[in-house]
């Protein structure tokens, strides 16, 4: 009787996973690249809650030191795994009833009386690619055997000794493509930021070429603001501007002053459809000193406190903008590296919706109710 009674929900349950398995895709507006998970410096022995694109997530660190990432949602009662642990095998163990897995696989019910101790199971969850580079950890919103997405970007200066950096997070409450739209937008510097030239708040030249099939750059000529670092530093009377974009979110402004050059780099992660982290980074080839290393620190505290009262004018402005109708239908030309982001962004989501549903054999209601897909 109980057999005939859920022989039908188990099924669905058995075809929904399969499906994960065999497809893994985490969300279909996710674009085939990887993204930014969370920096290295945290406690990375702990197992980790993370949120993206509105989906829940575990991370963790298996038996063989390599980060795991899959749904939180444990598939025996629906348990949150993050609350669980890792046992001396290096696999997870759920909270509510310890079943235990194995990078992603069912693999063990305890009972240490009954062998044998652990088993392979066809209930798995996918594991999304992960990779560590330079401090941060990438993950990859498509498992697949034959499909690999480019390596994470990073900008020249990060392995420029010349160059040195400070970087940070902040948590913004708008939509990641309003964020990173905002930091390739130079129109509202002069309006929005303290640094800002409000009496020549134009550039004398723009200039746009693409870098590559996922990125780009704008060149601006501005004349700096009296009270800014490329005046008072480099002295200069033009400033030139790069600003570019590499999918899925990297966006780089690189101000060059004669000789001197900061350049800030962020990566965004989509938490749900209003809620961004934003990783920065800032490179300067100024302000340092080998023999004073004070003078260097000093130089650290300055960029960075510039860099937080920066955000912190882009959180004020953004706040009171109507994320329904960032896409108006007034354009300029000074708005050139934002449409070429947007042009960009609608191809590798129409790539990752082809492969969606080209792969896609199940219902999709089963699919978003098993899996809490919410919608950007």
């Amino acid at each position: 009787m109980w057999w005939s009674h859920n022989r039908k929900r188990l099924w669905m349950m058995m075809t929904t996973t399969f499906w994960i398995v065999s497809h893994g895709f985490l969300h279909p507006r996710m674009m085939p690249h990887y993204y930014p998970l969370m920096e290295l410096n945290q406690d990375i022995e702990k197992i980790h809650k993370v949120k993206v694109m509105g989906k829940n997530m575990v991370c963790y660190k298996n038996g063989n030191g390599t980060y795991i990432v899959h749904t939180d949602v444990c598939p025996h009662q629906g348990a949150s795994l993050s609350k669980g642990w890792i046992n001396e095998y290096g696999n997870l163990q759920c909270p509510y009833h310890g079943f235990e897995f194995c990078s992603g696989m069912f693999c063990k019910i305890p009972n240490p009386e009954l062998g044998p101790p652990h088993f392979r199971s066809k209930i798995r969850m996918t594991v999304y690619p992960t990779r560590q580079e330079n401090g941060m950890l990438f993950l990859s919103p498509i498992s697949s055997q034959t499909l690999s997405p480019p390596d994470p970007f990073f900008p020249p200066e990060e392995y420029d000794e010349s160059f040195r950096a400070v970087s940070g997070s902040t948590i913004i409450h708008r939509p990641y493509m309003m964020v990173c739209e905002n930091l390739l937008d130079m129109l509202h510097i002069s309006y929005v930021h303290s640094f800002g030239n409000a009496v020549s708040p134009l550039p004398h030249s723009i200039r746009y070429f693409p870098t590559g099939n996922v990125s780009g750059r704008t060149e601006f000529h501005y004349k700096p603001n009296d009270f800014t670092i490329s005046n008072r530093i480099g002295k200069v009377s033009k400033v030139i501007v790069h600003n570019e974009y590499h999918l899925p979110t990297n966006t780089i402004t690189r101000v060059i002053a004669g000789d001197v050059i900061k350049t800030v780099f962020t990566r965004s992660l989509p938490v749900h459809k209003n809620k961004t982290i934003l990783y920065w980074k800032v490179y300067r080839n100024f302000w340092q000193d080998p023999y004073f290393p004070w003078f260097s620190r000093i130089g650290d505290w300055l960029l960075e406190t510039l860099m937080k009262s920066t955000i912190q004018e882009d959180l004020d402005i953004l706040k009171n903008v109507y994320p329904e109708f960032r896409e108006g239908r007034l354009k300029t030309k000074y708005d050139v590296t934002i449409q070429k982001f947007r042009e960009s962004v609608r191809d590798a989501i129409l790539t990752s919706q082809d492969m969606y549903n080209n792969a896609s054999h199940t219902d999709n209601r089963y699919l978003e109710a098993f899996h809490d897909v919410e919608s950007f």
